[in-house]
């Protein structure tokens, strides 16, 4: 029997408690045993960690013979230096958990780095999963498919599954390439998705002739449930904590394509995202907008070599945007799905950056 190399799983969690309960429970499915699943919860105020302590104790679990407990090492931030491994591996993979609480909502990029140091330094293993709370594994193998595929090239860094919606679409965005100039207006504005739908500038990024029978290499992989190889996360310094939410992805692809690694889609492994359950439950269209917008402004501003000129035609488009989605706001009121306060924070970066930028055309 092939031994196959270790690995963590990493979830990050933020108010998302019964979305994450559904994927470790998932998780624990895998045919695999050896791998180590390593909670972050990001600060959350929704009672996740009382949530997720009652789930692990079963005291939410009628059926405890089929479901024993889960044994679970919780820590704050602080202390996720250290873990007497000893008691640890002694136990069931499939019934234990590690949970980190940050001190604060650090974002994706900052609390996942947490979660990936820990396996780097403490747990020391050779490959890092990265999940998303809102990705449910329906495939008892898929984390020995991407395993498998990533240790057949020394060179493939990441490799991911096919994204599958809950009734059964595969969602496109799982593969994509490193944006030009006519993506960030076209695909990355409301205003091109509304005026030109499934365009094929839109075909091209998502790679629209990829028909998923085969794994192939490219420039950006879906970050809901990546696999990286340890040794080339830690080559590129991890996630680039100057993002808060959103970005992370096209940021990796450029660090990996700077460093040499691949990314490669594993067609064989499929797995279920329902997509943004957190911010669409919570009803923050306009904070992830925010969000969104300032990471997409830092990754222009570091990761591409677009000139003033095309800059600020993409700051003019998001202008643009933020103007219409603020009318709504104002003129719908409760109706809108837009919040008057982050359409005005978007306004205020947008004007500041589109400030910059026509200062370096002088």
């Amino acid at each position: 029997m092939t031994i196959m190399p270790r690995a963590a799983i990493i979830i990050l969690n933020w108010n998302g408690w019964a979305d994450t309960i559904q994927c470790i429970k998932s998780i624990h499915q895998l045919s695999s045993a050896d791998y180590d699943v390593v909670l972050i919860d990001n600060h959350s105020t929704d009672h996740s960690v009382e949530k997720i302590r009652r789930f692990c104790e079963g005291t939410d679990e009628p059926d405890t013979i089929n479901n024993p407990p889960i044994h679970l090492f919780e820590m704050p931030e602080s202390e996720a230096v250290r873990l007497d491994l000893s008691l640890y591996y002694r136990l069931d993979p499939h019934r234990r958990l590690i949970m980190i609480k940050n001190n604060e909502n650090y974002g994706y990029a900052r609390g996942n780095n947490i979660g990936i140091r820990f396996a780097l330094n403490i747990l020391k293993t050779e490959y890092i999963l990265i999940l998303n709370n809102d990705v449910i594994l329906n495939d008892r193998e898929m984390l020995n498919k991407l395993i498998k595929l990533a240790s057949s090239d020394d060179h493939i860094g990441a490799v991911s599954p096919v994204l599958k919606s809950t009734t059964g679409e595969i969602q496109r965005t799982c593969t994509g390439n490193l944006p030009d100039f006519l993506d960030f207006i076209f695909i990355y504005t409301f205003i091109g998705q509304k005026l030109f739908p499934e365009n094929w500038i839109l075909k091209k990024h998502f790679n629209y002739d990829y028909t998923f029978d085969r794994p192939e290499e490219f420039g950006v992989l879906g970050g809901s449930c990546i696999l990286f190889r340890s040794q080339a996360i830690a080559d590129i310094n991890l996630f680039d904590e100057n993002t808060f939410l959103y970005w992370e992805e096209y940021i990796i692809g450029s660090k990996f394509a700077e460093s040499g690694w691949k990314l490669v889609l594993c067609s064989e492994a499929e797995v279920i995202h329902k997509g943004e359950s957190c911010i669409t439950n919570l009803n923050l269209k306009s904070w992830a907008r925010y969000w969104s917008i300032k990471s997409e402004l830092y990754y222009i501003r570091r990761y591409t070599s677009l000139n003033a000129i095309q800059k600020g035609i993409i700051v003019a488009t998001l202008l643009l945007e933020a103007g219409l989605a603020l009318s709504d706001a104002v003129l719908r009121k409760k109706g809108s799905k837009f919040d008057k306060e982050y359409e005005l924070k978007i306004i205020s970066i947008l004007l500041r950056s589109f400030g910059k930028n026509r200062d370096s055309l002088r």
